[in-house]
């Protein structure tokens, strides 16, 4: 099989989890991707016209030209930066994300753009990923587009409710929900505990298996929105925790 053949077929998830490999385009992306994971990788003559572009594709080696018209029909963009690299995938080791003082996990969260801002926000405030059953892909082009390379440093996991609920025996588990029982978020005291919280889907919020052993926490809202995003809502809580640890 042609690598070109071969990144068409990484367009489709079947073909991702059997070949465990992924694709990354562009310029800030592809600079964030460890050396050691590249398969191989694209570039069109038009993407050297810029230095740091250049220096990227001198730095890489591996990678091949081609036309700027072929780019095009591999890239899952609409305006194609002009580099793509097909990247293994590697995931972490439970261990390694439940060193993390607080373990973000996702309950059914679909859409690929809120799972990877959620990627860049734990990202940036060194947490470790955990995906439950229903999320999106982790290795979906949307998903590893907007987590801005986080993918590739942050430790993340994917298992089943039962499997997560186990794993997190030993911490307090929290879930986003809105419910009479729910707290402020900020009147929680996070202090110096290890913590796992959990965000739902956009639809249907944390699963009741979930809820049942989490204690739940809430986003008061004065205004005239219905809910926030819940990227928006994980960058909030998180950076909560992440204030109340500090002092």
């Amino acid at each position: 099989m042609s690598n070109i053949k071969l990144v068409r077929k990484l367009a489709q998830k079947k073909y991702r989890n059997e070949l465990k490999l992924f694709v990354a385009e562009g310029l800030r992306l592809c600079e964030e991707v460890p050396p050691a994971q590249i398969e191989f990788g694209f570039y069109t003559r038009e993407f050297l016209s810029d230095g740091r572009s250049a220096a990227l594709v001198e730095r890489l080696k591996n990678l091949e030209e081609i036309s700027a018209a072929t780019m095009e029909k591999l890239s899952d963009t609409q305006t194609p930066q002009g580099i793509l690299l097909v990247v293994r995938q590697k995931f972490s080791t439970l261990e390694e994300v439940a060193a993390k003082k607080i373990v973000v996990a996702l309950d059914g969260v679909q859409d690929p753009g809120n799972v990877g801002t959620i990627l860049r926000t734990a990202a940036a405030f060194d947490c470790g990923i955990i995906l439950l059953d229903g999320s999106a892909e982790i290795f979906n082009p949307k998903v590893v587009r907007s987590s801005m390379g986080a993918i590739f440093y942050l430790p993340f996991v994917t298992m089943s409710r039962a499997e997560f609920l186990r794993a997190m025996s030993s911490r307090e588990i929290l879930a986003a929900a809105v419910d009479d029982s729910a707290e402020i978020y900020y009147r929680h005291d996070f202090g110096k505990n290890f913590v796992a919280i959990i965000f739902g889907s956009e639809a249907n919020g944390v699963s009741k298996e979930i809820l049942d052993a989490a204690r739940k926490i809430f986003i008061p809202m004065s205004g005239h929105a219905e809910s926030l995003n819940v990227a928006t809502s994980a960058a909030i809580i998180i950076s909560e925790i992440v204030r109340q640890s500090a002092f």
